[in-house]
């Protein structure tokens, strides 16, 4: 039995393969069709594996958690260490709680250059489960101040800077103000934390015998005990925090915790656009499908008389129905296969477009489980798009040759059929077109949005003084005003300036704020401001206007009055309706203890990015409280290449071991802060581009197939008397009625479907009818292109020529 079974399925497959090479063109277009259907959905699907479900490279993720600050509606704030020592000696929740932040190092010798760091308690890689590749990983008493300067290299520096040399642990290595010793190299399967890029660890020095609550900066971490659920160590770290709360009225009053699966905290935002765009890739695989099974009608109707002699023969309905299942499936697998080859080029081509906050971009790959997928779809797809062929040729052969050849009703269950997968086609095209119209919308209100600043003509790049070669305030301050100096003299720069934190640039400082002469406001309502660093040419460079008082001057510096200069919405939040120059305020984070002088108020500028309000903002002057780390900002027409030779030559005359990153245009720094809504807008666009040139082929095919079907109807009326206008009337009418049909239903699904794209939207309704009228004349316009053709042939038949052939 079983081997009777094999033998007819191997004829089968032998007459299906047969079959196939007779009508190339027809196996061509069918797998090239599937293949873009199926090869979108395999390159998505592998973005979906490597980012959601593929677990953490951490030993057992699922116990992982990240803990931030919370107070009101904002959860996830960072952490100040004091509050995160209080949590790691008193919760029991947890088998450990490590504590992190941003760190940097600059590498000097013949190649200086300066990487990202994290610096980290001791017990961080213990939480995470990870035991380093070459040395080991720190212990207590390299994390005490002023403990000897030592480092864990990852494997892709130690590979890049060091050659992979396993020598190099225990070795003393040359950075900015002496040197580091290498103790340890991680695995390649060890990953940056959250939104990380980090090339190397180090430990983070804090002396717990200060427990000073002066200031929110690190990340913490931690692993649950076994049993304990999310919700438990919420329950005990909320009970913490309150007790915190009564110890540290005026630091923590208001102020929570949120314990949060580090899956989630990884994956974040990003989920939504990825299920949204999986959601998007499959309505183009259906739509292939419909396109598929439009053309196996086709050819299904043009060998009915082939299949009603096999019927006559003997041949049962099953048999028929399973060798066009087996047909289907060939060709279903032909266009897999196909389609795995267009996703590794799609795969590479969505990770080279991809921006850097994408997550886990590293585990985005063509793996077994993507391509077992892609081939459990492909059958399905076959089946799928094959079964309507199938059951409707089937049927015409069983009722005979004469029923197979006659052309009076049987074929209009099939072109009821063929009318209703073109209306399918048009109706998911449109979805995905309203879809990418509201993104591409939703960007255009997005980039029309004024900075605050004049963004023309501006280039940028950060500077970072190492603390050891610069310690103190004044040689801070002597290195920018000489290299501001410089470079102000270099021909082709118009202006320049220096501030702190990069407008668009996010994870901004604030600190909080005491308005002299005010009442004390109650513990944990003091009001809040930006903080930036600038020197006075800053606003001339960047064209900030002053709205009233004076901008900063040379003369502000240490030992001068302290002073700062605020903007409208700062002046607008704490002196509404008043004049706030003269006014005083205390700031906590640096002069708690000493008053600022409001000088000058200036126009407001979007720092955390162009779909952000305008944050009430401090700018205090760079020679009054300098850091290491500044931008240099430069108005000038030269290109960012020149800019970047003239800025490196000018700081190596001061600091022959500085390394200076490449020059960005603000253009381009803005653009790359608006990359989580340019990306899923370009994503879904390609693949809306693709549904709208299917359902074009499938509404041509669709027309061109009744053409030829009532070539002798045509005829017929033409020899009649009636007009090629009117013929070319008809077949449009047919073409149109199968467009509007699908439009209706697909705006309508497009509604029900748009409040998916939810914070993916900037200042754009999802019911906006705009986009919608814009994808109706689109899609429209693209149908009468396709129709035309047909449409035009018919208009065209010869009535003698029919007839004859007839």
């Amino acid at each position: 039995m079983g081997g009777a079974v094999i033998d007819t399925l191997l004829q089968d497959l032998r007459y299906a393969l047969r079959t196939l090479a007779k009508s190339p063109a027809f196996t061509l277009i069918v797998v090239l069709t599937l293949a873009l259907g199926s090869g979108a959905n395999t390159a998505i699907f592998s973005v979906v594996n490597g980012v959601l479900l593929t677990p953490l490279p951490y030993k057992d993720p699922s116990r992982l958690v990240v803990v931030w600050e919370s107070k009101g509606t904002s959860t996830h704030n960072v952490v100040n260490p004091a509050n995160y020592k209080d949590w790691h000696d008193r919760a029991t929740s947890f088998n450990g709680l490590a504590l992190l932040s941003w760190a940097g190092l600059t590498f000097t010798g013949d190649q200086a250059e300066r990487v990202p760091g994290r610096a980290v308690t001791p017990d961080f890689f213990g939480v995470l489960g990870a035991t380093p590749l070459l040395g080991r990983t720190f212990n207590a008493e390299e994390s005490r101040p002023k403990a000897p300067r030592v480092m864990v290299l990852s494997e892709a520096l130690w590979r890049r800077r060091f050659g992979a040399d396993r020598a190099i642990v225990g070795r003393a290595v040359p950075v900015a103000g002496g040197t580091a010793r290498v103790v340890g190299v991680m695995p390649a399967s060890f990953r940056p934390m959250p939104l990380g890029h980090e090339q190397y660890w180090e430990p983070m020095p804090l002396d717990w015998s200060n427990r000073a609550r002066n200031g929110r900066y690190a990340m913490v971490v931690g692993r649950l005990r076994n049993g304990v659920t999310i919700e438990r160590a919420q329950t005990e770290m909320s009970r913490i925090a309150r007790q915190l709360e009564s110890e540290a009225p005026d630091f923590d009053t208001g102020w929570g915790a949120t314990v949060v699966p580090l899956m989630e905290q990884v994956v974040g935002g990003a989920q939504r656009t990825i299920l949204v765009v999986l959601g998007a890739v499959s309505l183009v695989l259906l739509i292939a499908c419909a396109n598929v099974a439009n053309l196996m009608l086709a050819r299904a109707s043009s060998r009915e008389r082939e299949l009603a002699i096999r019927a006559a023969l003997g041949a049962s309905r099953w048999r028929l129905v399973r060798q066009a299942l087996v047909e289907s499936v060939i060709l279903a697998l032909a266009g897999g296969a196909a389609g795995a080859l267009l996703a590794s080029w799609g795969v590479h081509l969505l990770v080279r477009a991809a921006p850097p906050e994408v997550p886990r971009i590293a585990d985005i790959r063509l793996d077994f489980t993507v391509l077992a997928v892609t081939g459990l779809v492909s059958m399905a797809a076959g089946v799928l798009f094959g079964l309507p062929a199938a059951l409707s040729r089937s049927g015409a052969a069983i009722q005979g040759l004469h029923a197979a050849t006659t052309r009076t009703t049987a074929g209009v269950p099939a072109a009821r059929l063929r009318g209703a997968l073109v209306i399918t086609q048009m109706s998911l095209a449109i979805v995905l077109l309203v879809g990418a119209g509201l993104l591409v919308r939703s960007l255009q209100r997005l980039i029309a949005v004024d900075p605050g600043f004049d963004p023309a003509n501006i280039s940028a790049v950060t500077i970072t003084l190492p603390d050891a070669t610069y310690p103190d305030s004044l040689r801070r301050v002597t290195f920018y005003e000489r290299l501001l100096e410089r470079v102000r003299a270099m021909p082709g720069v118009q202006s320049a300036g220096i501030i702190s934190w990069l407008p668009m640039t996010p994870g901004n400082a604030a600190t909080s704020l005491t308005v002299v002469g005010r009442p004390e406001p109650a513990p944990g309502q003091k009001p809040t401001a930006a903080i930036r660093i600038v020197d006075p040419g800053y606003f001339d460079a960047m064209r900030i206007p002053l709205r009233r008082g004076r901008s900063l001057v040379p003369s502000d510096r240490l030992g001068s009055v302290p002073v700062a200069v605020i903007s409208d919405a700062m002046a607008r939040k704490l002196w509404p309706g008043e004049d706030p120059i003269g006014r005083h305020v205390k700031v906590e984070w640096w002069h708690e203890k000493v008053s600022v002088e409001i000088v000058g108020v200036v126009g407001d500028s979007r720092h955390d990015g162009l779909d952000a309000e305008f944050e009430p903002t401090l700018f205090y002057p760079f020679a009054q409280e300098s850091q290491g780390g500044m931008s240099l900002v430069l108005r000038s027409t030269l290109p960012p290449a020149k800019l970047t030779r003239m800025v490196r030559a000018a700081v190596s005359e001061m600091d022959r071991g500085l390394p200076v990153a490449d020059v960005v245009t603000m253009y381009h720094h803005i653009t790359e802060m608006m990359a989580d809504r340019r990306y899923p807008a370009f994503v879904l666009g390609l693949f809306a581009a693709l549904a709208l040139t299917l359902a074009a082929v499938g509404i041509y095919g669709v027309l061109s197939y009744t053409v030829g079907q009532r070539t002798r109807e045509i005829g017929v009326r033409l020899a009649l008397g009636a007009r090629p206008a009117d013929v070319l009337r008809t077949v449009l009418g047919d073409g149109l009625r199968l467009t509007f049909i699908g439009i209706a239903l697909g705006a309508t699904a497009a509604g029900l479907a748009a409040g998916a794209l939810g914070k993916l939207l900037y200042d754009v309704r999802p019911l906006d009818p705009v986009t919608f009228a814009s994808v109706t004349l689109v899609l429209v316009g693209v149908a009468l292109l396709a129709m035309a053709a047909p449409a035009r042939r018919a208009a065209r038949v010869d009535p003698m020529v029919a007839l004859r052939y007839e």
